[in-house]
């Protein structure tokens, strides 16, 4: 007799599998753990190996059982899962569990029964994703993007050059700050030596933007600052505080002319301010048309969502939440540590982030799931002349494992656009209201 199997599907992509050994398996594995127990344990009385079964059973019995109860398990859990049909297959970052572990009841001379719990690929049928007519908003483009993007520029190629003079808006300053009590005695843990942030920003825990305005380097300053019942760093909500700063460095900008010359210093391939405005309107211009491409899809994908019912496993909402975390911390700069340290003072933890972006995971996934499933619905693939055609930026990688590695995830990118590109075929885009192209580029960017 075979071990026997059941599915019960449960939520979120989830279930369980209820396993049942027959009663001649569970003995016979029994039996072996008892005489491996019996050849190599020494009980007193007994030569090695000499001692009766049923010595060896009273004196060990508990502990026979428990490991001839999960070797069983894992065997027939491995066994199990590498035969059964793939839409039951665990996922990969989902480890099957036991249900109800401690309550697991073993007789020797029974049937063995057992279930574990968890993650299955999602099972969901496919919206109608053609013949749909999707809005976007039309944008008109004036002068004030290329304004923007040429003071940008000249901010990027400004110099920074030290003062004498007071600190104003937008000076780079460096200062020294600590707490101080009653008697202008320095608090423990407050101090921060050589702290550089530019006045106006409000980059410093106190705000004392304002303050500082006027000081001169070598100036030292007590500042009184209250906050406000229901300030973000929790730790200071509702109290006042004295900061004694010192201000040590005063910089500034020194911003170049906007004219041939600073074009010329932009980029060889310019002469004239006029070469480098039109170089900068055609990558706005380039920009914009990438950004409506973006929200095209966004708002498709929106549309497709209405009428998509997918039950998400929690599992793979877990790996979505950390890798969202793992691109928050390398976007910060920081360690992680310094980073969890800098959203305890704004009163946010790792865990409430998580919780706040677990509907976009969910959304994400639902997305993700629906194109890999169109893309195989269409039957689109890579073929080999565009492997041949892009094989050129694989060429420095000589690790062949490495370089299979970036081919598989090229090719699985590139069969996403062409899915992309194919639903933008299928479906109708109609231009909508009219914006700037400001207030479109300000607004929320397209999450997918």
């Amino acid at each position: 007799m075979e071990t026997g199997h059941k599915f019960t599907d449960l939520e979120n992509s989830a279930v369980e599998l209820t396993l049942t050994i027959p009663k001649d398996t569970v003995t016979g594995e029994y039996q072996k753990i008892v005489n491996k127990y019996a050849k190599n344990l020494q009980v007193k009385g007994f030569r090695k190996g000499k001692a009766p079964i049923s010595v060896i059973e009273k004196k060990y019995g508990s502990a026979i059982q428990e490991e001839a109860m999960y070797t069983m398990i894992e065997s027939t859990v491995e066994k199990t899962l590498k035969n059964i049909e793939d839409e039951y297959k665990p996922l990969q970052y989902s480890t099957p569990t036991l249900v109800d572990e401690k309550s697991l009841k073993f007789d020797k001379e029974a049937d063995f029964s057992f279930a574990l719990t968890y993650d299955i690929y999602p099972k969901f049928e496919l919206p109608e994703y053609s013949g749909h007519e999707i809005s976007f908003p039309g944008v008109t483009v004036d002068d004030e993007p290329l304004q923007e993007e040429l003071t940008k520029l000249l901010d990027q190629n400004a110099v920074v050059i030290e003062k004498d003079g007071p600190a104003e808006k937008d000076s780079i300053v460096t200062v020294d700050y600590f707490e101080i009590d009653e008697n202008e005695v320095m608090l423990d843990g407050t101090k921060r030596e050589d702290y550089v942030f530019t006045v106006g920003t409000e980059y410093n825990i106190y705000k004392f933007d304002d303050d500082i305005i006027g000081m001169k380097a070598g100036d030292t300053k007590i500042i009184e600052k209250s906050f406000d019942e229901d300030s973000e760093i929790t730790e200071y909500a509702g109290k006042t505080v004295r900061v004694s700063v010192t201000l040590k460095v005063v910089k500034q900008r020194d911003i170049p002319e906007l004219d041939d010359e600073f074009a010329q210093d932009v980029s060889e391939d310019y002469k004239t301010l006029d070469d480098l405005k039109q170089a900068t309107m055609k990558k706005i211009e380039e920009g914009l048309k990438a950004r409506i491409r973006e929200t095209k899809i966004s708002n498709l994908y929106d549309k497709l969502l209405e009428n998509l019912t997918i039950s998400i496993p929690e599992s793979m909402v877990k790996v979505e939440q950390e890798n969202s975390w793992r691109n928050f911390s390398s976007q910060s700069g920081m360690k992680e540590e310094q980073l969890l340290q800098i959203l305890g003072v704004q009163g946010q933890t790792k865990e409430k982030l998580l919780s706040e972006w677990k509907p976009q995971a969910e959304s994400s996934l639902k997305i993700q799931l629906m194109v890999d499933k169109i893309t195989s619905n269409e039957k689109i693939e890579v073929d080999d002349e565009e492997v041949a055609e892009n094989a050129q930026q694989f060429e420095g990688i000589e690790d062949a494992r490495q370089k299979d590695y970036y081919q598989l995830l090229w090719k699985k990118d590139r069969k996403m656009q062409k899915t992309v590109d194919l639903l933008l075929e299928k479906n109708t885009f109609k231009e909508g209201e009219i914006t700037t192209y400001t207030e479109f580029m300000k607004g929320k960017n397209p999450p997918r």
